[in-house]
This record gives C-alpha cells, structure tokens and sequence, in this order.
C-alpha cells in the first residue's frame, strides 16, 4: 500500500469522471438558456412612419364658377368675333364679348296677343301693384318664345348663399310696391284678353290666370345666328370670364329704344 495518497486510484478516476460531466452539462444548458432567450434590440424608427400616420392634407378651395356671368348693354362695334360692349351705367366702362360658332343666338323683337299661342313659352312680368302669388294678376309685359325639346327653360335658381328681398312694408297682406320677378310658364290657353299658364316658378302657384290690358307690351324671342349681332342693339350675353373678356355661350338681342338699353321694368345694364 501507497501511504502517500489518501485515496485509492479507482475512486479518484471516478470522482474525476464525474466532474467533468457535471462540467458539460452545465455549459449546454447556459447555451440552451442563450438560445430560449436571445436579446431583443430596438428597432430603429422608419422616417416614413411619422408622415404616413399624419398625412398632410392640401386645403379645400371651392371650385371656380363657370358659365354665370353675364354681360349687358348697348354694342358699340363687332369685329370679327369679339363685341365691344357699352354698359350705359356710371362711366359708361367698355366690356368684351368674344363668341363662337357653338354661341347660341337669340334675337327679340316686337310682338302682339296672337303672338301668345297654346303651348308657346312666356315670360310674364306683373304691373306694379299685383301680387303673382295669388295666382290672378295683371301683367305688364309678355314675352314669348318656343318650346325647345318639347319643354320652356326653367327659372334659373339664386347663387348660393343670396339672402331673399325682405316682405314689402305692413305684412304679407299689403299689395307690393315695387315689381314681382318675371313669371316663367308654357301656355295653357288664350281666351280674349285672359291667358292661363302652368308656371315653373318654385314656390309659386302651379297655374296662373293673368289679365292683359292695351298697356301690356309684347316682345317674341327666336333663334338668330352671328350674322345678326350688329353695332346699335342691346345685347344679353351669359358664359365665362377669362382675363377680362366674356366668353360667350348665349347671346341675346334686342332693338334699342333710343340708344338706350334700360332694362325692362327699371335698371340700367349691368355686369355679373
């Protein structure tokens, strides 16, 4: 026997052994816990995500009118297919109407009843005191024009945002002082001095009987072309403003009553 080693030489090669796995088995499972749990980095912020959850929005402009403007007044001179316009209100400015062979042409002229026909279109103001809304009253003026498609051009709406005129002074009873806007509507039928016609006014009675006198004026509107807008006549003239020039989509005329092209009813020409 060896007295120089307290152990025997078998159970050290063991207690060796053992060590060693105990060893391995605790690196494989500090590996395994690396692996169950690796670390998480931060992910950096794309720059692109700030402006996708926050879009910029272009402010909202309103679409510009088109087609509504309006120019009237007596024609100076025509050259070409520009009209040189006098607007006979304050200086007497100049205005230009520029139209083409799509403007569609009107001319008016004077009229009589048996102009005023079943079925024909008319334009009805009344005389200064009658109410329209009572569906009887006394006109002043009537014009007259055709069907077009079968059917009369409807009253045009106010622009948005107008405010209507206030009622007339001691109530809704008390007769108008002033004149009634015109009364659109085809003809339903003519007998002696009484018209009946079927109104498209909104809000306004559905048929109207009205009454003419030997004060009532007529005019009667038909279709015209180029060739008639001419130096001296009144024109009506609606479409698009482009750098101070109306571009013309209708164009309406009229004989002047000496030199002048006052509006029917009161009112000078004007632009829109």
């Amino acid at each position: 026997m060896n007295s120089a080693s307290p152990f025997p030489p078998r159970t050290m090669r063991f207690g060796l052994l053992a060590l060693a796995g105990a060893t391995t088995l605790s690196l494989a499972a500090c590996g395994a816990s690396n692996k169950a749990n690796p670390v998480q980095q931060p992910t950096p912020a794309s720059p692109s995500s700030s402006a996708a959850a926050a879009p910029t929005q272009a402010p909202t402009q309103a679409p510009p009118r088109a087609g509504n403007q309006r120019v009237a007044g007596l024609i100076a001179s025509v050259s070409g297919d520009t009209i040189q316009v006098t607007a006979q209100s304050g200086n007497a400015a100049s205005l230009k109407v520029d139209f083409t062979p799509s403007t569609t042409v009107t001319e008016v002229s004077t009229a009589s009843l048996p102009d005023v026909t079943p079925g024909s279109c008319v334009t009805l103001r009344p005389a200064r005191g009658q109410n329209p809304q009572s569906g009887a009253f006394t006109v002043q003026m009537v014009r007259v024009s055709q069907a077009v498609n079968g059917s009369c051009p409807e009253p045009q709406a106010p622009p948005a945002g107008s405010t209507p005129p206030a009622p007339p002074p001691g109530g809704p009873s008390s007769p108008p002082r002033g004149n009634h806007p015109p009364i659109l509507g085809t003809v339903a039928s003519v007998a002696g001095d009484t018209i009946t016609v079927n109104t498209s006014n909104p809000g306004g009675p559905q048929q109207a009987t009205v009454t003419v006198t030997d004060r009532t004026k007529y005019t009667k509107q038909a279709a015209s072309n180029a060739q008639a807008i001419a130096q001296g006549k009144c024109i009506a003239a609606r479409g698009t403003e482009n750098g101070g020039t109306l571009q013309a989509t209708t164009i309406s005329l009229r004989p002047a009553n000496n030199g002048s092209c006052g509006e029917p009813g009161g009112g000078g020409p004007h632009r829109h």
